[in-house]
């Protein structure tokens, strides 16, 4: 059996998004990759209220979104409104206990994941966000 073109292109572009985020970051293996980048994302969700998570997540590549919301109990754990500082806190928390992420690992996944947004979703999310995180994306999105 075949796989659709749009699964097949979605693993490709994630398999992109991870190659890239290892050499951003310096990271060793592709479980690296995967760990931080669901613990950012995570992380990053529980910073927002769930309509901005929903509308976020909108905007996504494909994969990347069904990270973004797997596993996710909605309203539960809300810190919206915490700034960058707060969630690079809270993403190494997160990750201590298994792996040692990079001080830019925040800004390395949001470097790379801002130009994949959808500019057409995202650009009034991003404006949106609360002013710690907006700035998150001010290097990617130029």
């Amino acid at each position: 059996m075949t796989m659709p073109q749009e699964i097949e292109l979605a693993s490709q572009q994630f398999g992109q998004l991870l190659d890239e985020l290892k050499q951003r970051a310096l990271l060793e293996t592709q479980n690296q990759c995967y760990a931080m980048l669901r613990a950012v994302l995570h992380e990053f969700r529980d910073h927002l209220t769930t309509a901005q998570a929903i509308a976020f997540a909108d905007g996504l590549p494909p994969i990347v979104c069904a990270i973004f919301v797997g596993h996710w109990q909605p309203g539960e754990g809300s810190a919206a409104g915490t700034s960058g500082g707060n969630l690079h806190d809270a993403v190494v928390r997160r990750l201590t206990p298994h792996h040692f992420p990079p001080d830019s690992i925040v800004e390395d996944v949001f470097a790379l994941l801002a130009p994949r947004l959808d500019s057409a979703r995202s650009t009034a999310v991003i404006a949106a966000l609360p002013p710690g995180l907006k700035e998150l994306f001010a290097d990617g999105k130029k």
